[in-house]
């Protein structure tokens, strides 16, 4: 058995075998799983006389919240690499889509926890820095919850799928989101798509970090455009659109540093982590609307596309292909349909598209998300199926009058700034304070004589877990010397970054 596996014994009755398992397992967990409550009296009474005991850790297969909480647990601190299930008895039996539910619930807790690390590694520096940026313009700039309930216009979120062509061709839906009797909230790669059909939005979301979203943007600056802004995204985009700004904070990890700010009340908003845009734009037109009869409508999040296309006509991605075209490479972009990665599937339309696991797992994960959410409506006709009602014919024919709070009556709150200025001021001197200690050891200025070096440095360290998410090995504090001299590499970048805030430095646009 190979180290870093958590192995599943389903039904340990007796425990015979226990012995034999414990000796191979070197630098693996061993969780035990009993569904029939007699036959988990017994296990706990045997494995208590055993001398493996303290090895294994035995647990109700029914108490489906306290396993996940426990899974949760072992996997976090990246011991856990795969999962083997081991059968002790014929237990089993009683109820084996139970052991399975656990089995697979545990290999995708395990799974997703190490394509995560992949993103954080590539990403979380970026993540990071775009936070220390972002921190003091959003306490200037309002938060999410500032504009709950503000107006009880229909909504229409929009996506950057190829539904959205046949959306705005709609007549109806045209003329009455002209007329102003839709709330319309795109994300930022449909927003050009929106701008160069003539139609106004009234907000778009945004939570891409890196520099090549801005050309999503093109056409729209100064466009005095309402932004949506996750924490952890690009800094410029609020200048380009120049419009008013509410943020909020979507939790790419499991951090130490972010319920430190939110303990000094100027953290935005926490949402749930969605993982992609278009779900939290589901999610802020939920916060938005008034009440729950506030119709939303759904349209351009297909999470597939055809053969040839993969996105809405004057969405950057096509725009980029019309670019690039030329006689070696045809506009159509066959490659997408035909990638490894690619499947086909059956959309609402009953035609054939083509999907990815990860624009499926998207899908899925927005009908699961928001099942039985009321008034929320699916108003496109391709796509991957989702697990709403659909929109009726005439959706798009309105002609209700609309209230709405405009969003440039929403209060600020300055005490929100005094907060992230101490927070700033907090960080500057606490890694200034680590930056000494890994430099000059014991002869430190900052040397607390009452405890050791070490723990000095680790009580510092850890709620400073932004310094070192995203190495290969930071899911784990360690006080290795090649850990922490990485670590005391990454000081001086964010004292730069808080260096520049204090000193009242913009991020630079260029677009």
């Amino acid at each position: 058995i190979l180290p870093g596996t958590l192995v599943l014994v389903n039904s340990p009755c007796l425990f015979y075998g226990l012995a034999e398992l414990a000796e191979k397992a070197h630098g693996c967990r061993i969780l035990a799983l009993e569904a029939e409550k007699p036959l988990l009296t017994l296990a706990e009474t045997v494995l208590s006389n055993l001398p493996e005991k303290d090895s294994v850790h035995l647990h109700d297969a029914t108490d489906f919240p306290g396993l996940d909480a426990l899974l949760r647990d072992y996997v976090k601190n990246g011991s856990i690499r795969r999962v083997l299930p081991l059968d002790f008895s014929a237990g089993k039996a009683f109820a084996p889509k139970v052991y399975q539910r656990i089995f697979e619930a545990a290999a995708e807790i395990t799974g997703s926890f190490w394509k995560n690390r992949i993103t954080i590694v590539k990403m979380g520096r970026l993540f990071t820095k775009n936070i220390f940026t972002n921190l003091l313009e959003s306490a200037k700039a309002n938060y999410l919850s500032d504009a709950k309930g503000i107006t009880d216009k229909p909504f229409v979120v929009f996506g950057a799928g190829e539904s959205i062509d046949e959306t705005c061709s709609n007549k109806d839906f045209f003329t009455a989101a002209q007329q102003g009797k839709f709330f319309i909230l795109a994300v930022d790669a449909a927003l050009a798509s929106l701008l160069d059909r003539g139609l106004h939005v009234d907000a778009v979301v945004g939570m891409e970090s890196q520099f090549a979203i801005q050309k999503a943007y093109l056409g729209a600056r100064g466009s005095g455009i309402t932004y949506f802004a996750d924490l952890c995204s690009r800094p410029q985009i609020p200048r380009i659109l120049s419009g008013q700004v509410f943020w909020y904070t979507s939790a790419f990890s499991d951090t130490a540093f972010i319920p430190e700010i939110q303990n000094l009340h100027c953290l935005p908003d926490l949402i749930p982590p969605l993982g992609s845009v278009g779900l939290t734009a589901v999610y802020i037109a939920l916060v938005l609307r008034k009440n729950q009869s506030v119709p939303v409508y759904l349209t351009g999040l297909d999470f597939s596309y055809s053969i040839g296309k993969t996105h809405a006509k004057g969405t950057p991605a096509h725009k980029g292909r019309l670019i690039e075209t030329k006689r070696l490479l045809p506009v159509e972009n066959y490659d997408a349909a035909y990638s490894p990665a690619a499947f086909k599937a059956t959309g609402k339309n009953g035609k054939e598209i083509v999907s990815t696991k990860i624009l499926s797992t998207y899908a899925r994960t927005l009908s699961e998300q928001f099942f039985g959410v009321k008034s929320l409506f699916d108003a496109s006709n391709s796509g991957l199926p989702l697990a709403f009602e659909k929109a009726p014919e005439n959706w798009a024919v309105f002609s209700e009058k609309s209230t709405w709070k405009d969003f440039r009556n929403v209060p600020l709150h300055p005490e929100r700034i005094d907060a992230a200025e101490k927070w700033y001021e907090n960080e500057q001197e606490s890694l200034k304070r680590l930056r000494s200690l890994l430099s000059e050891g014991d002869s430190s200025q900052y040397r607390n004589q009452d405890t050791t070096l070490e723990e000095q440095v680790k009580n510092l360290l850890s709620t400073r877990d932004y310094l070192f998410l995203h190495f290969p090995d930071g899911y784990a504090l360690s006080m290795e010397e090649n850990f922490l001299k990485r670590v005391r590499a990454e000081i001086d970048v964010f004292l730069k970054i808080i260096s520049k805030k204090k000193a009242g430095n913009h991020p630079t646009v260029s677009l």
